[in-house]
């Protein structure tokens, strides 16, 4: 079969759980004979808008579409490009896969494509990796940075957008920008600021979208019902968890424990990922015996992100730098295929995430190589670690708790390594998605048909 995978990004261009996921389903597909290609937006500054650029990435034959970095202000140009569906339709025209299978519609990408393939007769599955298609943040976590539980009404979730977050700027610019948005939605926005007819127009287009995807795979149970919402019916979506290849890690099991335990923090400097919880939980750490006297260390590996979260990585920085902590190491984000590396060396992995995750590959990939994993009890992740077997849980925000955990990781009582184990192994995530594929590819329903009558495997 031949399979096109289309994401926001392909490593080495992109190393986060989206890229990392589709990379590794992309391996695993290759190495059952599938031909496997792939398809992602690429923002530079040196080629000319949406051009095309194939390379050659091992088995894999990559196309990036050059993007402007600023394709403007307004709601829509976060979920609809029409010159980038342009050229992706003419880029199907010529590749004609079996199959288009979307990691990613939004940012830099359009939720139109599906539509694209959908006029050419080619069909599409969606593996949805966050709450974008019902959240223009992308989380459910709010301006003030908490989980607002929704989905939301389009009223609450155009006040979101146009509130600015606390970590976009000065006290003084933020408040401003505050003020000066909530005054001109009072007079419809002008095309300024978000209201909520903008929002209710991307749900339609969101929902029209959906309409053209034959099947989605939802990897935990809030996704499911972020599909369900957006208006994707229960039997077009498979539930199915992110599973990872092993093999690296197995061979590359944590070597025996040294007198020093290292706790490691891996993923994105941002505020709904909680590393400022767990450097909370540090200073507890210091400052209390017995773990203030014993040999403990924390790493911090990842980067920010640009957007509205854009200051936090730099006020991340300045706290490390200012207590000038020996046991806190703030480390850059590691290649993806390094991963196996650093866990071998970790006592445990820490995931203090503050909203509702998505079974990370940080905590799967920790699981898989038998390293403890020290988690928020929070949707997403209570999915994929059971308290005991696969570490610990404690609530989210909670660095007293966390601390008390990290001293039970410290002292032995929660051991450094485990059985390793995944949720779903590898070969049967990989069986799980291609019994889709060969169901959507075998209907034979006219394009506009009866996808519903797919029903999830």
């Amino acid at each position: 079969m031949r399979i096109l995978f289309v994401s926001r990004g392909f490593p080495p261009h992109g190393r986060w759980g989206t890229e990392a996921y589709t990379l590794q389903l992309a391996r695993g597909l290759v190495r059952l004979g599938h031909q496997v290609s792939v398809f992602h937006p690429d923002l530079r500054d040196d080629r000319p808008a949406y051009g095309l650029e194939r390379l050659e990435e091992g088995p894999f034959r990559v196309t990036r579409v050059s993007l402007p970095r600023v394709r403007g202000k307004r709601l829509e140009t976060s979920y609809e490009d029409e010159r980038l569906e342009a050229c992706f339709a003419a880029f199907l025209e010529r590749e004609r896969p079996d199959l288009v299978h979307f990691t990613y519609l939004l940012w830099t990408l359009s939720v139109r494509l599906p539509l694209v393939a959908q006029r050419l007769g080619i069909p599409a599955v969606l593996t949805a990796t966050d709450f974008g298609l019902a959240c223009h943040r992308g989380q459910c976590f709010d301006w003030k940075l908490a989980d607002c539980g929704g989905p939301r009404p389009a009223a609450d979730c155009a006040r979101c957008i146009r509130e600015p977050s606390p970590d976009e700027g000065p006290r003084l610019a933020v408040e401003t920008k505050r003020w000066l948005a909530r005054a001109l939605a009072l007079c419809g926005g002008f095309g300024r600021v978000v209201v909520t007819a903008d929002v209710e127009r991307r749900e339609a287009c969101v929902r029209e979208a959906l309409g053209a995807v034959a099947h989605a795979f939802a990897p935990t149970a809030s996704v499911v019902g972020m599909l369900r919402h957006a208006g994707l019916a229960p039997e077009r979506i498979t539930p199915l968890v992110y599973a990872v290849d092993d093999a690296p890690l197995l061979a590359a099991r944590p070597r025996p424990a040294g007198p020093e335990t290292r706790i490691a923090f891996l993923g994105q400097f941002a505020p709904h990922k909680g590393a400022h919880v767990l450097l909370d939980a540090v200073e507890i750490m210091e400052h209390r015996l017995p773990e203030s006297v014993e040999p403990w260390r924390v790493v911090l590996h990842g980067e920010g992100v640009e957007g509205r979260h854009r200051r936090y990585p730099a006020a991340l920085a300045a706290r490390v730098q200012r207590t000038n902590s020996p046991r806190v190491l703030l480390a850059p984000p590691f290649e993806t295929g390094g991963v196996a590396r650093v866990l071998a060396g970790l006592s445990c992995v820490v995931v203090p995430s503050l909203w509702r995750e998505n079974a990370p590959l940080s905590a799967l990939e920790a699981r898989a190589a038998g390293i403890p994993v020290i988690a928020s009890d929070v949707p997403g992740l209570s999915e994929i670690i059971e308290p005991g077997v696969h570490g610990a849980l404690f609530p989210p925000g909670d660095a007293a708790a966390l601390a008390d955990l990290l001293r039970a990781v410290i002292l032995g009582r929660i051991p450094a390594r485990h059985a390793p184990s995944q949720p779903l192994s590898y070969a049967d995530h990989l069986e799980r998605v291609l019994a889709v594929y060969r169901r959507v590819a075998a209907s034979g329903a006219p394009w506009g048909g009866p996808w519903g009558a797919l029903a999830a495997p």
